[in-house]
């Protein structure tokens, strides 16, 4: 599908190019998309929404099935070995031909509420805002923070009524003003799974960009299991080892790129730090 923008006859204060990678989860991703739809709605068509997809290798039927649901759905197929970052570099690839307003990447596992669309562009209101917009999630059985902004300036406060800064982010929900986009461009090239997102906050951050985290919760998202990953430390060292070096772990090439562009001079420290962990059963 060709992507593309269509300017409505009535006036539309916000472009917004929607950027969501998924692999094999439909009924998430479905249930994520649902909650975007009402987005528009809520904020009396101040928005408009265009989704940029990207199916890699699913073999489930999500691309039928968010067709279904969201008709002018641009799909970018990929072949399974995208992954997350892969995935979204593609999606800004086709998002950025049609020159929207704002990028709004979220993970196809959040569930925004209503209003979580205008809570960030509260922070980021012009498309030449120099601040990227972060929004906090919870975990929808314990209330408890699980993603947002990393390395700030003060803990969590749901009931603050200001933003609060901070170094990095987790991209389950982050809107991206166009002027950022232009100077930062997608995510580094260097990484096929993890690590774009935060490597992207950090590049923003160096370069006089404010990361600024919303205030409350703008949806739900429970935080990612440590069990049958490399940091479970009741699986057994080789089979660490393994989960480590693999995509979803930290690649040494990857974990190496993120270590040398984001830790300075103790970026040595960092890039061994994992080994070690593993070796000593940590």
């Amino acid at each position: 599908m060709k992507a593309q923008i269509k300017r409505c006859s009535k006036q539309v204060t916000h472009q917004i190019a929607v950027l969501i990678t998924c692999h094999n989860r439909c009924a998430a991703t479905l249930t994520c998309l649902s909650a975007l739809k009402r987005q528009s709605s809520v904020a009396d068509s101040d928005i408009q929404l265009y989704l940029f997809l990207v199916d890699d290798g699913c073999t489930d039927g999500t691309a039928q099935a968010v067709l279904a649901l969201w008709p002018e759905a641009n799909i970018i197929k990929g072949d399974g070995n995208l992954y997350w970052c892969g995935g979204m570099r593609k999606a800004w690839e086709a998002a950025a031909v049609t020159k929207p307003d704002y990028y709004l990447l979220v993970n196809d596992d959040t569930v925004l509420f209503p209003t979580a669309i205008s809570t960030l562009l509260a922070i980021c209101p012009t498309p030449e805002s120099q601040s990227i917009a972060v929004g906090a999630t919870r975990d929808p059985d314990t209330g408890e923070w699980t993603y947002g902004g990393l390395v700030c300036n003060t803990s969590f406060v749901e009931s603050s009524p200001l933003p609060r800064n901070c170094q990095t982010m987790n991209a389950n929900c982050v809107l991206v003003p166009r002027a950022i986009f232009a100077e930062l461009g997608s995510f580094y090239s260097g990484y096929r799974h993890a690590m774009g997102d935060m490597d992207y906050g950090f590049a923003a951050f160096r370069h006089g960009f404010a990361v600024l985290e919303a205030p409350g919760y703008i949806g739900e998202c429970r935080r990612n299991p440590i069990s049958g990953t490399w940091r479970d430390i009741s699986l057994p060292r080789l089979e660490r080892f393994k989960l480590l070096l693999s995509p979803k772990g930290l690649p040494p090439k990857d974990w190496l790129h993120y270590c040398r562009r984001n830790y300075g001079l103790l970026w040595p420290r960092y890039v061994i730090s994992p080994y070690i962990r593993v070796l000593f059963g940590l």
